[in-house]
């Protein structure tokens, strides 16, 4: 199920597809468990489901059922002298593949036997007992297909064969629409004449910071995972897209053809493109706009149960064989499993994200949208040891409802971080092909964000490893000194995580008083009323290790009627990891005639080089 959820409703050469797998690497895991987390947790209620029971129970008459065809062994490729097998593999693999492999292994090790081709012999035999050969997968030496029960009788049968098991398939669950009104922007304001609507989801991992200093991504290899996408729509028309592969039907072509009633929809895959590589100054800036990508399409919205995850492992397998630094990744699965399986080594995404990891890559994977429904955890492969899940927050940084909340079985904190994922500004399509914009929910959507920021540490530091990048993104977000299994350790903040000397300012707090002292005017009762003059106080706190001078604080407001009594007003010096008030008083007026049920205001603090923060405050108005 597109359980990574949303709810909204280059190119140089193509690529043919390369399949790639081997079942030997996946009895490895990437980490060892955490010996100190052996409490197993189960919610209530929950039914023990065997996927070879249900197989057992739905393979019933002649319906084509998609299989895993697992095989014992490689066959020739093992019979054959190990090193010229893994030599002639080697010749398979990208040499921006081999250079990103290198910085988590050895030479001698950068192919291993999991990079072994499936043995010809086997699939050949295989081939006249199923309607389809789907995909084939090195890594889980592998493959999938569609068969008739008497069929998989028979490919179990095959001295050769190990296993049958299904192939999961699933649907999506779309969280429900958000009904926040949108803030008014302030045009003139250079930050939003450049990132228009998507202002707020950047500003909220700080990404405009590394912006300004000159990085967007350059040379990372980003991969998406996703349905369709939407390649001529104006959102990338600036876009360096390097290869891309329908997985679903077998072509070189992820954008939907609008004269094929059969071809499928687009729409979701350009949304979370667009979050992340997007670039259409004043509409919609993406925080690795700069970066390189492959287009996955693993999904097909034909079906009810769209999402299968034989595709998902052959994109992440072809997307490692080109070398992608990244992959972004807005789909999971549940269906079939149980909590027990999501304990980082079980299901078969999960498993293929380990690998990928292994290899270095970053695969940043949505937590899910399944905090209010029967399931309540997180999703495969968002269970993966160092698979960086993300959970959705609102413009405020709360967590969201629908926000999958860790743990994962064996006793791990998931997600890792949060991002926007609520309101989110995003490239959607309309039906006659034309390119407009709307706003969408769900951990579909955080996930682009952070895997945009994780691109940026890439482009600062090429060198990071997944293990790195995953550190630096948790270690600086907004609840790391207190991590826990609804906001993992907090909000991603790209500037402080890419360590470059960079300050990352934050509102720590504010506070008003409507007294008689001072420049306040009002009956002391502590409820800001009509009439009152207030006085609003402002804490800010650094984040980073380096002090913060010169700040001046300036306060604007999209009320007209709305009295700015005393709009700007100095910070003394912010220390390293230090808070301080502003220096004096904000002073507002609100009128007796206001009408809404909150002023709010827009703080924005610069520094010597420019703006350090944008945020906004909230005031209720009691009438």
């Amino acid at each position: 199920m597109r359980r990574g959820g949303t709810r909204y409703r280059l190119l140089g050469t193509t690529i043919p597809v390369m399949l790639f797998c081997a079942g030997l690497f996946f009895g490895v895991q990437t980490r060892p468990e955490n010996p100190g987390s052996s409490a197993r947790i189960s919610p209530p209620g929950e039914s023990e489901r065997n996927p070879k029971q249900d197989l057992k129970r739905t393979a019933r008459g002649e319906e084509c059922l998609p299989v895993w065809v697992y095989f014992k062994d490689r066959g020739g490729a093992e019979a054959q002298s190990l090193g010229k097998a893994l030599v002639r593999a080697r010749q398979d693999l990208t040499a921006r593949c081999l250079r990103r492999r290198s910085k988590v292994r050895e030479e001698s090790v950068l192919i291993d036997t999991a990079d072994l081709p499936v043995n010809p012999a086997y699939i050949e035999r295989v081939a006249p007992l199923v309607r389809k050969i789907r995909t084939v997968s090195r890594w889980l030496n592998a493959v999938s297909a569609e068969a008739t029960p008497p069929n998989i009788a028979a490919l179990r049968a095959l001295p050769f064969v190990r296993e049958v098991d299904p192939v999961l398939s699933f649907a999506r669950n779309e969280p429900a629409e958000a009904a926040e009104p949108n803030e008014a922007l302030d045009i003139s304001d250079p930050l939003f004449a450049l990132y228009g609507p998507s202002f707020t989801q950047i500003n909220q991992i700080h990404a405009w910071p590394l912006h300004r200093a000159g990085f967007s991504g350059r040379n990372v290899l980003v991969c998406m995972l996703d349905a369709g996408f939407r390649k001529s729509h104006e959102i990338f028309s600036q876009a360096r897209l390097v290869a891309e592969w329908d997985f679903v039907n077998g072509d070189g072509e992820v954008q939907q053809n609008l004269a094929d009633p059969n071809d499928y929809s687009d729409s979701h895959g350009t949304g979370t493109w667009s979050i992340l590589g997007g670039y259409k100054p004043g509409k919609l800036v993406g925080p690795a706009y700069g970066a390189d990508f492959l287009l996955a399409k693993t999904e097909t919205e034909k079906f009810e149960q769209p999402i299968e995850e034989d595709y998902w492992v052959a994109g992440i397998e072809w997307a490692e064989s080109l070398g992608a630094d990244v992959v972004s990744s807005s789909l999971g699965y549940i269906d079939w499993y149980t909590f027990a399986d999501m304990d980082g080594k079980t299901a078969v995404t999960t498993r293929a994200a380990n690998r990928a990891v292994s290899l270095g890559v970053v695969v940043v994977n949505a937590a899910g949208n399944e905090r209010d429904d029967a399931w309540r955890h997180i999703i495969a492969p968002a269970d993966g040891f160092e698979v960086i899940a993300c959970g959705a927050v609102d413009a405020l940084g709360q967590i969201d409802s629908f926000s999958s909340p860790g743990q994962t079985y064996d006793g791990r904190i998931k997600p890792e971080v949060c991002a926007l994922g609520v309101r989110n500004w995003l490239a959607s399509n309309r039906t006659d092909g034309s390119s407009t914009y709307s706003r969408g929910d769900g951990t579909s959507f955080s996930t682009p964000l952070v895997a945009g920021a994780a691109a940026l540490l890439l482009e600062i530091h090429p060198e990071w490893t997944p293990a790195q990048v995953r550190a630096a993104l948790l270690s600086t977000a907004s609840r790391s000194d207190a991590p826990d299994n609804d906001f993992g350790w907090g909000v991603v903040d790209a500037a402080l995580a890419a360590d470059i000397g960079l300050t990352s300012i934050s509102l720590s707090g504010y506070e008003w008083d409507d007294d008689a002292l001072g420049k306040s005017r009002g009956n002391g009762n502590g409820r800001a009323e009509p009439g009152e003059t207030l006085e609003i106080s402002v804490t800010l706190s650094n984040r980073s290790r380096f002090a913060a001078v010169g700040l001046n604080g300036r306060l604007s407001t999209p009320h007209p009627d709305v009295s700015l009594i005393s709009s700007s007003v100095p910070f003394p010096p912010l220390p390293g990891s230090g808070s301080e008030a502003s220096s004096a008083p904000f002073v507002v007026k609100i009128p007796l005639d206001f009408p809404a049920r909150h002023a709010v205001f827009k703080l924005r603090v610069e520094g010597p080089n420019g703006v350090e923060l944008y945020e906004s405050l909230r005031i209720q108005v009691f009438r």
